[in-house]
């Protein structure tokens, strides 16, 4: 034995994932059993008394950070836990909010249920600029012919044909075109709002250090108005939104 990596051994005896499905998020049924598990695993020394009963931005901050102290590398697979049909963060707030489930097919598509008021969830990136992107938009509504008209006046400004319109050659159609393009902004944002943003708050989580925000803290917990949707660029067959926080 004395020939052995323990280091090595303790290493590959670690725990970072549970015999669990997606489906034994959704009800509050197994909710205590579910967080023992990652408090004995995780995060043993974190007292599990500070745990939160509502949503609430500074208070989860609070408890976010107290579990990145005790272990950054265990608060990192917490919240990018990996479950089929599980966004980053969900098994996270599951965790921290004692009252919470995940979304299912009795939820109406939300992301999460605390009590009985339903969140989306979006791991985003944040800008000191004062907004968060880099997320993709969910729903069943079409956006079809906005996405092909932008592409049109791609190819009208001579920058090809591609599907994908970035950031930089929405500027130059911008320059060309820009009655056409503002139109095609605003039903964006019409179509977007009327269909997915009113209808229910989102909170937004920090996909990685920058901004002045760490992996996994709450940058907001809002309902977004239409005047802070922007179409920021075509990717992936689909718009991906700005949304403006200041």
């Amino acid at each position: 034995m004395s020939d052995l990596d323990m280091e090595f051994i303790r290493k590959a005896m670690r725990v970072t994932s549970f015999n669990l499905s997606a489906k034994d998020f959704e009800s509050l049924k197994y909710k205590k059993e579910i967080q023992h598990l990652f408090n004995m695993n995780f995060f043993p020394k974190f007292d599990m008394s500070t745990l939160l009963n509502q949503v609430n931005k500074n208070k989860m901050n609070k408890v976010i950070s107290d579990l990145r102290k005790e272990n950054a590398t265990n608060f990192a697979n917490l919240y990018q836990y990996n479950l089929k049909g599980l966004g980053p963060g969900e098994v996270m707030l599951y965790f921290i909010l004692n009252n919470a489930y995940l979304g299912g097919g009795s939820s109406a598509g939300l992301d999460l249920v605390v009590g009985s008021k339903g969140y989306e969830v979006k791991a985003v990136d944040y800008s000191p600029q004062g907004y968060v992107n880099n997320f993709k938009v969910g729903g069943t509504f079409s956006l079809a012919d906005i996405i092909r008209g932008v592409q049109e006046l791609k190819k009208k400004s001579g920058l090809g044909t591609g599907a994908e319109v970035n950031s930089g050659e929405l500027k130059k159609i911008q320059e060309k075109f820009p009655n056409e393009l503002k139109n095609f902004y605003d039903r964006y944002a019409d179509v977007t709002y009327r269909n997915y943003f009113k209808n229910h708050e989102i909170i937004f989580l920090s996909n990685k250090r920058g901004g002045g925000y760490q992996l996994g803290d709450v940058i907001d917990v809002i309902k977004v108005k239409k005047e802070q949707i922007q179409f920021e660029r075509i990717t992936s067959g689909t718009i991906k939104p700005r949304v403006l926080l200041k």
